[in-house]
């Protein structure tokens, strides 16, 4: 048996480039099969896949379109049956725009680094790119560094080489579409796989009009996989608050301006009760909803209790001195309201300087 990598293909109504491709690869003996998913494509491109056929390629179908996540799931499920002492897999798009020659490089770095996801990174800088393609790309790649810290050139490049062992997390995930590209990157930062990128020609052959894209409807499917990591912490947030309200009513804590440093020390003791509930809940629906972790739990919450105690300390510092701090309240203005605006702005300066010190400090190692 052998470890070499197999070459995924996805394709919907794909060009007669692509038998050529598929050609040069098993030409290439650098991979041990090529796989290719006609993603429900039409009888009309039947021809193109009986080709793909006849030249060795092994060819999965889709009765109708499912989306190129759904086409790559099929690969990788394909992959692991057909092939299972592969090191992994190398995806590459359909319609020409990656060069044989790059995707035989992603496959050598693949072998070389077993426990790696190898993304063949486009240059955008090229002004003949289509503006769609520039403009999508950047966006995507500034909101990714901001969530995961990891300094991706090319988050949305059909070419990479995946690891094995990373294949049936990957099979596990619900996104379907483009989507599925950008999730697998948020899935290797969860799951510690390191992320490389090589530099890729970067092809667009009549301004890339054989892609199926939709700047639309495809982008917004891309930027939900960002927001639905972050609707627990919405949530989280939103008991905080009331939480707080309601340790401040059940402590008795007057709604009396010029009482404020008096009770101070209540108010940060009725946030602290308010955070032990809000984090609790926290821990809970992450791990059960957003990661469907099955980890041991004791182990996990020994990580998130790290994290717990530095929100702590720093959430109540910050609350502690904003409702003290004379020149705040000269700033804000002293009003029934007060504690709640200053509970807000804690928040908000909380969430920065707790971001700097989970990635800083407590997740290093994950980067």
């Amino acid at each position: 048996m052998s470890n070499k990598p197999v070459a995924i293909i996805p394709a919907y109504k794909p060009l007669e480039v692509v038998v050529d491709i598929a050609k040069e690869l098993i030409n290439s003996n650098i991979f041990q099969g090529v796989i290719c998913i006609n993603d429900g494509s039409g009888k009309e491109y039947d021809k193109i896949f009986g080709d793909l056929i006849n030249a060795g390629v092994k060819v999965e179908k889709h009765a109708v379109n499912l989306g190129k996540g759904s086409a790559l799931k099929t690969g990788f499920n394909a992959a692991l049956n057909l092939f299972p002492e592969s090191c992994g897999v190398v995806t590459l798009d359909a319609d020409g725009q990656h060069l044989v020659k790059d995707v035989i490089n992603i496959a050598t770095e693949l072998v070389n680094n077993s426990n790696t996801l190898v993304m063949g990174g486009r240059v955008f800088d090229n002004k003949d790119i289509p503006f769609r393609s520039r403009f999508g790309n950047k966006l995507t790649k500034v909101i990714f560094r901001l969530f995961s810290g990891v300094k991706i050139n090319d988050t949305q490049t059909g070419l990479r080489g995946i690891p094995s062992s990373f294949l049936p997390n990957l099979l596990k995930l619900k996104t379907s579409g483009y989507d599925f590209e950008l999730d697998m990157l948020i899935q290797a930062k969860e799951h510690h796989y390191a992320i490389m990128e090589v530099s890729i020609t970067t092809v667009y052959e009549n301004g890339n009009s054989s892609s199926h894209f939709n700047p639309v409807l495809d982008s917004l499917r891309i930027y939900f996989v960002f927001f639905r990591y972050l609707w627990v912490g919405l949530l989280s947030f939103c008991i905080d608050f009331l939480m707080l309200e309601v340790f401040l009513w059940l402590l008795k804590v007057p709604e009396v301006p010029n009482k404020i440093v008096q009770v101070s020390k209540t108010v940060v003791i009725a946030n602290i009760l308010a955070r032990l509930v809000s984090s609790t809940f926290n821990f809970i629906l992450n791990r059960k909803f957003v990661f469907k972790s099955k980890a041991n739990i004791l182990n996990e919450y020994k990580k998130y209790f790290i994290l717990v105690v530095c929100v702590f300390v720093v959430n109540n510092i910050i609350f502690y001195f904003l409702l003290n701090s004379i020149t705040f309240r000269d700033v804000i203005g002293v009003s029934e309201q007060f504690i709640e605006i200053t509970k807000l702005i804690t928040e908000l300066v909380t969430f920065v300087v707790t971001f700097i010190i989970a990635r800083t400090i407590i997740f290093k190692g994950d980067k």
